[in-house]
């Protein structure tokens, strides 16, 4: 029997907050590296609030998705896919669920209230909100972005640009076009990590209505879509050093790729569902080490 605060942890999916924390370390110490600007409060707020909506969205995710029942017709979840199913299990109500998805959100935004008052400009909290509203109306009805092949655009622009750009400008006071193009890997890589979990749901997706681009496009398709986007990070990586976005020493950070290339194969991820699941694991490695180690390279 699991214990309350283990399911609360399944519930909100909290080890995936990798996802969204390296980003905003991105943002602190590339500012830090570019204007010699930094706070370890400020970061450490920024941590927490984007914790908060991170949560928040995740369990919105679970119970709009149990509402509209794509989770319910998904009989194979997967660690990373297929939503936490404690509300199907009936280990947690879905008015709790909801509720505590607003809870954490109030206090992210409160945490965003904070910061905007210490940054010059109402730069911070415009972009909280944005994150916030994001967060929720992916799967929130009416709206449901990630319903109608939105949500893959929310998702990069949510975990790349305003993550990253959203950190700078807590650090630096000001908002740089220039930490923008240092996103850009950020927002690919989550895009990626969405992309290939969808093609684990493809068939589902589509039966309960959930017409996401890999739905759209097919699981064989989608899964290049999917490899695009992982390989475009990498990429970009490597045309920003050339142009100074990033130091040379930040080449370090494509070292994951190189223990993915063999298990990202789509003979191999494609041939049965273990291997899918492998390139969804593989690929949440990737994003956190690979963002991490770009935000490091800021600090040498």
């Amino acid at each position: 029997m699991s214990s309350k605060p283990a399911l609360w942890v399944r519930a909100s999916r909290a080890p995936f907050l990798s996802a969204s924390l390296v980003p905003v370390l991105l943002g602190a110490f590339a500012a830090f590296w570019r204007d010699g600007s930094f706070s370890a409060w400020r970061l450490a707020l920024t941590l927490a609030g984007i914790a908060c909506v991170h949560l928040g969205a995740n369990l919105a995710n679970d119970y709009y998705d149990y509402k509209t029942g794509c989770d319910s017709e998904n009989p194979e979840p997967t660690p990373f896919s297929g939503g936490s199913r404690v509300i199907q299990d009936g280990l947690i109500s879905s008015g709790a669920i909801i509720g505590a998805s607003a809870a954490l959100s109030a206090v992210g935004a409160a945490i965003g209230l904070y910061l905007n008052s210490v940054v010059p400009g109402n730069g911070v909290i415009m972009l909280a909100l944005a994150g916030i509203a994001g967060g929720l109306l992916y799967t929130a009805v009416p709206v449901s972005l990630s319903y109608r092949g939105l949500g893959e655009a929310v998702v990069f622009f949510c975990f790349g640009p305003l993550l990253v750009a959203g950190s700078y400008m807590v650090q630096a006071g000001r908002l740089d076009l220039w930490a923008l193009a240092v996103s850009i890997p950020a927002g690919l890589l989550v895009l990626a990590i969405l992309l290939v979990n969808e093609v684990l749901d493809v068939e589902w997706d589509g039966r309960a209505g959930k017409n996401t681009v890999v739905v759209w496009l097919g699981r064989e398709r989608g899964y290049m879509l999917f490899l695009t986007a992982y390989t475009a990070a990498y990429v970009w990586i490597g045309l920003g050093i050339f142009l100074k976005v990033y130091q040379p020493i930040a080449s370090v950070s494509a070292v994951p790729l190189l223990f993915a290339t063999r298990r990202l194969a789509p003979g191999r991820a494609l041939g049965n569902r273990p291997g899918t699941i492998e390139a969804s694991r593989v690929t949440i490695l990737s994003q956190t080490f690979t963002i991490l180690l770009l935000s490091l390279s800021y600090l040498v």
